[in-house]
């Protein structure tokens, strides 16, 4: 880095000094006079050739001090990373009270270090997908480190106990798979498979993993299987025949793209939480999916029959009739998942009964009730899972999207955690610990439960503002955007 600098700082002196050289050339010539014979006016394409060398030193030296201090930057985010992996390794081997507090204060010094630089790393990030990731692998890490103090509390006081362990392998579990993904992020979508030995690896850990494994984990982190994505595939596919017609390859375009709108449609008609009027509009409307772009693919093959093929008001008709089934389908996908979006919400109260009911449950080492809460809150649980599912098949941006799939993923794994702790209070009732593990558990669930809440109304006011109608022209409008985009209308609009 220091010869790096060191060579910009030389590039900058010398372009420096050839600007001086051609401004004193420069001077002498006008001196000279009108003819102006001398040597300077005769150097100056020297000059030139010289200026444009000494721009491209000075360019390459800068573009290598700026990729050096970025590696830099990742590598000191990659250390850290690896120094709250190694402390975690240390938590989770610990036997007895006085190791744990030792190693979990230097588990918290290094979370500290790590949320400050993924902090700034985040803040860097060009990439609204990559930035969306960071922010669910750092709220991970922050809102599990609670629980991952009450949980191991629990199993090193209670070290026969079962479902502590459960609770506390969950959390070191789900904390790793969010160092893994900050790792991904920061090397931006470049995972470590092989080491010098051959074997796979994933972030220099062992064991090994093998190239399979990281490309479907890869997968895994970077999938857009959505409907709205599904969706804009068509209508962009469809919208590139005005240009090319309907040849074998768009045809085979149009039918790929078909099908994957019905495999995905599947999430919307196959939940049990989708209302039967719901479910009926969404297949009418996939059938007549189908029947235009059928239409449109005749209408077609019939233009590639003529001589010479050129497109007519027959395919634009064909044309605006699959998009205007598309735009429907959009609208009513987007209508089921608010519906149930909006019921989860007016239900508020809900996760708190439940909640207040498995700790009441556990305190009074009552099974069956506990049992019998416990099958309706994991109910509950896969209701606000589906939710989910559906707001991110809708949602219309990366950041959206990202969040809803994340929010997902801890509903499925944090949320039968509560019932796990629960029953861990039930075997200890008057275990304080055991007590506050369920606390801690249950705030961790409703924190979710909020996300949830408010990525649907993050996603209401997008769809909302993307659906609202262009404004009337008028005199708000800048001059520049009343040219290029009112040209005909223009001088009546200003008259008015």
């Amino acid at each position: 880095m220091y010869e790096a600098c060191k060579e910009a700082r030389a590039a900058g002196l010398a372009i420096e000094k050839l600007c001086e050289t051609a401004e004193a050339n420069f001077v002498v010539d006008t001196g000279v006079g009108g003819g102006g014979g001398g040597g300077g006016g005769g150097g100056r394409p020297e000059y030139r050739a010289s200026m444009i060398r000494a721009a491209r030193c000075l360019l390459s030296s800068v573009t290598r001090v700026l990729l050096l201090a970025d590696t830099v930057v990742v590598k000191q985010l990659l250390l850290a990373k690896d120094k709250v992996t190694h402390s975690l390794s240390r938590l989770e081997s610990v036997t007895n009270f006085t190791e744990f507090v030792k190693a979990f204060s230097h588990f918290g010094a290094e979370m500290v270090e790590l949320a400050h630089l993924t902090g700034d790393r985040a803040a860097d990030l060009k990439d609204e997908r990559r930035r969306a990731q960071m922010a669910a692998a750092r709220q991970v890490l922050d809102r599990s480190t609670m629980m991952l103090l009450t949980a191991s509390k629990v199993c090193l006081r209670h070290p026969e106990c079962l479902t502590s362990r459960e609770n506390r392998d969950t959390v070191f579990c789900q904390m790793r798979r969010a160092m893994d993904l900050i790792h991904y992020v920061v090397k931006d979508g470049v995972l470590d498979s092989v080491n010098a030995h051959g074997e796979a690896r994933i972030n220099g850990q062992s064991p090994a993993e093998s190239p399979g494994s990281l490309r479907t984990r890869q997968e895994d982190w970077d999938n857009n299987h959505t409907m709205y994505g599904a969706i804009r595939h068509l209508e962009d596919s469809v919208e590139m025949t005005r240009m090319t017609l309907c040849g074998p390859a768009v045809r085979d375009r149009l039918c790929q793209a078909v099908d994957t709108i019905c495999e995905r449609m599947q999430d919307f008609t196959d939940s049990a939480y989708t209302s039967h009027e719901h479910r009926e509009n969404i297949l009418l409307l996939l059938d007549r999916i189908r029947l235009q772009v059928n239409q449109l693919l005749r209408v077609g093959m019939n233009l590639e029959q003529k001589e010479p093929p050129s497109p007519g008001d027959e395919l634009e008709t064909a044309i605006n009739a699959v998009l205007t089934a598309t735009r429907e389908m959009k609208h009513q996908l987007q209508t089921t998942a608010l519906v149930q979006a909006e019921e989860l919400v007016r239900g508020a109260c809900e996760e708190s009964e439940l909640i207040s009911a498995l700790k009441n449950a556990g305190l009074a080492t009552d099974q069956e009730r506990l049992d019998e809460y416990a099958d309706r809150f994991l109910e509950h649980i896969e209701h606000i899972q589906e939710v989910c599912k559906l707001l991110r098949h809708i949602a219309t941006t990366d950041s959206l999207q990202v969040a809803a799939k994340y929010g997902e993923i801890n509903l499925r794994i944090y949320g039968p955690q509560v019932v796990t702790a629960a029953q861990t209070l039930c075997l200890y009732p008057t275990s304080k610990i055991a007590k506050e593990n369920v606390e801690v558990f249950a705030d961790m669930w409703l924190n979710l439960v909020g996300d949830v809440k408010s990525l649907t109304k993050d996603i209401s006011d997008q769809i909302t503002a993307e659906n609202k109608p262009p404004e009337k022209a008028g005199l708000r409008i800048s001059p520049s955007a009343w040219e290029t985009r009112h040209d005909q209308q223009a001088p009546q609009a200003y008259q008015a």
